[in-house]
């Protein structure tokens, strides 16, 4: 794919005339930002690149501020390889990660009071790299697994680009930070709006907050982005009773909303003169891979649509590999474009020379299609248990419990199926109305052995920084209740 508006939406920021980037303490214009980034574009190249062409791998610590923004598109511009951290990481994990990606600097955003600070790792830190890797983002959400999705910056601008393609974001438009910048998903919200020339709203203000919804009208927020949680937070939060004038658009990424949650903002954008995006994607394809056009969001609220401009989709039967083409039939999805990662990185040697980029992503998602060439996600291969030789599906069993009406999570592991449900102790009848549901579906659908599956009542649902949960924590919490 030919890049073009934003083939290095990282550059020639002063080409733009409107704000750029608005925190709570300053405003920056694209011009001010282009100055901004030529400085410490000057400075990361001293320290980071040696004089014989060796390069330090950059930790970012990447906070909704200006001075993380300004140091992630210097990294870009000077071919600094930089990996994205989350700012919360426990200090152990990250230090392991450090250890064996073999990190060299660290950047943390400063505050109103106290710049931010580019810190020296250790000595030995500059390598003989390809050059291929310009971003990393973790794959560990609070494990601080080293393991990292590695980027090219032509993965970063082929993404961008196709989103540009498909999102209506304008020139005039202002977006805001619901989503860490160290995520993929709050990542791509960032490059799109630089990309076009519009304005981002950086803060840490949680979406329920008062103050949050105070910047969104202060500075005239067109869009909203978020995962299924923060959806469920604007339902809660009766956002069809709030009066936002400057809202054109909403987009939804990081997981499968429920099909009538997706129904009622469907018509909600209608009934506002919005749009919603559904959309589809992961890490490890940059950020996105599909979406929904929005004239088609109510009409097919279970699916994630058609490929991004540039990209392509095929599924692929599990038992011979071969094209599936018939509506209805089930196989692995597969996605093919310039926005596929260059691999993964578990230590020092993986940045340093990556493999060719293969274009090609196996996402490990069941998927087929339905009418109009849109795509419906089925399930995940990796989310599933086997029980006396018979593979269980864990999305699928969470689907049908939904359909009851009914919030269950599935997790468990081999000859184990655990159901987890969020309920006060005192609520005794939505504990058997739950128990109920989940002895028919294991006994008599499933026709399991009582000792084969247990029902489990939890506190809360555990999240990953993503939004995400966090079916690892989740089953770690499980199995010790189960103790």
């Amino acid at each position: 794919m030919t890049s073009t508006v934003n083939e290095h939406y990282y550059t020639n920021l002063d080409r733009f005339s409107g704000t750029a980037l608005i925190s709570e303490t300053e405003q920056l214009s694209y011009g001010e930002l282009e100055q901004r980034v030529q400085q410490s574009t000057e400075k990361l190249a001293t320290v980071c690149k040696a004089d014989n062409g060796h390069v330090a791998l950059l930790a970012l610590l990447f906070s909704s501020t200006i001075d993380a923004v300004v140091m992630y598109l210097a990294a870009l511009r000077c071919q600094v390889p930089v990996i994205l951290v989350d700012p919360e990481l426990a200090e152990p994990a990250k230090l392991t990660m450090y250890e064996q990606l073999s990190v060299g600097f660290e950047f943390s955003a400063g505050s109103k009071e106290q710049p931010g600070e580019l810190k020296q790792l250790r000595t030995d830190c500059h390598w003989p790299a390809s050059g291929a890797v310009a971003v990393m983002l973790s794959t560990s959400g609070s494990s601080g697994s080293p393991k990292a999705v590695m980027l090219s910056a032509a993965n970063l601008c082929a993404n961008t680009e196709s989103i540009t393609q498909y999102l209506p974001t304008a020139t005039t438009d202002v977006g805001i930070t619901t989503l860490p910048l160290h995520y993929s998903y709050g990542l791509s919200v960032l490059n799109t709006h630089l990309a076009m020339g519009a304005a981002m709203v950086l803060t840490e203000q949680p979406l329920m907050s008062r103050e949050f919804w105070q910047l969104v009208r202060n500075h005239q927020v067109t869009s909203l982005s978020g995962v299924p949680f923060h959806y469920q937070m604007l339902q809660m939060l009766r956002i069809e009773r709030m009066e936002l004038p400057a809202m054109r658009y909403l987009t939804q990424a990081g997981g499968k909303l429920d099909p009538k949650a997706v129904a009622h903002f469907a018509q909600l954008a209608a009934d506002k003169s919005w749009k919603l995006f559904v959309m589809y994607g992961q890490t490890e394809a940059t950020a996105r891979m599909g979406y929904v056009p929005a004239e088609l969001v109510y009409q097919h609220p279970d699916v994630i649509g058609q490929a991004i401009p540039g990209g392509r989709f095929e599924i692929r039967s599990l038992n011979t590999g071969a094209i599936i083409e018939t509506a209805g039939q089930e196989g692995e999805l597969w996605y093919f474009g310039d926005n596929v990662m260059l691999g993964y990185a578990e230590q020092k040697n993986d940045w340093l020379q990556p493999p060719s980029p293969k274009r090609a992503l196996a996402t490990g998602d069941l998927a087929c299609w339905v009418e109009q060439g849109l795509i419906k996600i089925t399930g995940r291969l990796s989310r599933f248990i086997k029980m006396r030789g018979k593979r269980i599906q864990l999305d699928h069993l969470e689907q049908k419990l939904k359909e009851q009406g009914l919030q269950v999570y599935c997790c468990g592991q081999d000859e184990l199926l655990l159901f987890a449900f969020v309920a006060a102790q005192e609520e005794t009848k939505k504990e058997n109305e739950n128990e109920n549901a989940i002895k028919q579906l294991a006994s008599d659908e499933l026709n399991l052995h009582p000792s084969l599956w247990a029902v489990v009542q939890i506190a809360a649902v555990p999240y990953l920084a993503s939004g995400k949960i966090n079916y690892a924590a989740l089953l770690e919490l499980c199995l010790k209740q189960q103790e």
